[in-house]
């Protein structure tokens, strides 16, 4: 009985994030555009002002933005629904797969996948590109973040975007806020800002 309520309940909420998701979509809200050459994503970084929303810090932002060309599945683990694997499916065949939970970020581009790789409860991540065209991982880059930080409880969540010049992320922690951009084609960090907290 418990695990049907669970299972009710964590539908439930998956449901309110899929329409607040497509929502969001519908309401045009626009990345910041940073596709024109000779951007110098650090000045951008100190002078933008803080930009994370909570629609879309859960994969159906992602799902929403993926296009026309690829399908993204979601499996839940049986013994811990928390737990979620993402399929990238190009038709029926299986492109790229990686482990992620109800937090997942990503954005997919024409050929590439861009996702975030983090605890909820944990500081810190990784960017990770894919090549979807050959499913290999193009790179996977720690994010600077806010630093190590030392806690017993904590809150993670992220958005991320990219375009064809950088990929970034804005994190939102227990501990602090930042907005972080990194180049497509090596992950190396081309702009970072902490902002204060709230």
């Amino acid at each position: 009985m418990k695990r049907t309520l669970r299972s009710f309940s964590l539908l439930i909420i998956l449901s309110v994030a899929f329409l607040l998701t497509i929502v969001m979509v519908q309401s045009s809200v626009k990345a910041q555009d940073l596709s024109r050459s000779g951007i110098d994503y650090q000045k951008t970084a100190d002078s933008a002002d803080w930009g994370w929303e909570a629609p879309r810090a859960n994969p159906f932002w992602g799902i929403g933005w993926a296009g026309a060309k690829y399908s993204i599945v979601m499996a839940s683990e049986p013994d811990d629904r928390d737990k979620i694997t993402f399929k990238v499916l190009l038709g029926d065949k299986e492109v790229y797969s990686w482990r992620g939970h109800m937090n997942t970020v990503f954005r997919i581009l024409e050929n590439r996948l861009y996702y975030a790789r983090f605890h909820p409860s944990g500081s810190g991540g990784r960017v990770v590109a894919v090549d979807l065209s050959t499913g290999k991982e193009l790179w996977d880059s720690p994010l600077q973040g806010i630093g190590l930080i030392q806690h017993s409880t904590y809150r993670n969540q992220m958005n991320l975007d990219a375009n064809f010049e950088v990929v970034w992320v804005w994190g939102r922690e227990s501990m602090g806020r930042y907005l972080e951009y990194k180049d497509v084609t090596t992950g190396k960090t081309v702009g970072q800002r902490i902002f204060p907290r709230p």
